[in-house]
C-alpha cells in the first residue's frame, strides 16, 4: 500500500480525477447559465455568480493540471508515492472551495473572523499546501530517477 505507484496506475488515477473535475465544472457551468436567465426565480440568485464562476474556472484549470501531471508521470515513467498522487487530487478538488464560500458572503481568503470563515480559509491553505508538496515530490521523483 505504501510502495510507489507505477507510472501507468498513477496516471490513470490523475486522469480520472482530472476528468471528473472538468465534468463537475461543466455541470456547474450549466447551473450557472440557468441561474442567469431572466426566467430564473430571484430567490435562487441570492449569491455571487462571479465567485461561483471563479470556482468553475478553477476546477477546469486544476482538472487540466491533473492531466498535465499524469502526462509528466507517464512520459518520464515516474514511480511516485501514493501520497504524491493523493496530494495532487486533494489539492485540486479542495482549491476552488474558498470561492464557494465567497459566493455566500464568507471571505475564505482571510484567516480570521467567525469559525466558518476560518474553516474555509483552512481548506484553501490545505489545498495550496497539497499542490506545492505534490509538485515538489513529482519533480524530485522525475529528476532523481
Amino acid at each position: 500500500m505504501f510502495e510507489p505507484l507505477d507510472s501507468f496506475h498513477a496516471a490513470r488515477i490523475l486522469l480520472l480525477a482530472g476528468g471528473l473535475a472538468v465534468a463537475w465544472s461543466s455541470a456547474l457551468g450549466v447551473v450557472m447559465l440557468s441561474l442567469m436567465q431572466p426566467w430564473c426565480p430571484k430567490a435562487l440568485t441570492g449569491f455571487s455568480i462571479k465567485a461561483i464562476g471563479s470556482a468553475h474556472l478553477d476546477w477546469i484549470m486544476l482538472g487540466l493540471m491533473l492531466g498535465l501531471v499524469a502526462g509528466i508521470v507517464q512520459v518520464f515513467e515516474a514511480h511516485v508515492p501514493w501520497a504524491t498522487v493523493a496530494a495532487f487530487v486533494v489539492g485540486a478538488w479542495l482549491n476552488p472551495l474558498p470561492y464557494g464560500f465567497k459566493a455566500f458572503g464568507i471571505n475564505a481568503f482571510v484567516m480570521g473572523g467567525p469559525p466558518l470563515q476560518r474553516f474555509g480559509a483552512t481548506l484553501g491553505l490545505i489545498s495550496s499546501s497539497c499542490l506545492l508538496v505534490g509538485w515538489a515530490s513529482l519533480l524530485y521523483h522525475v529528476f532523481s530517477a
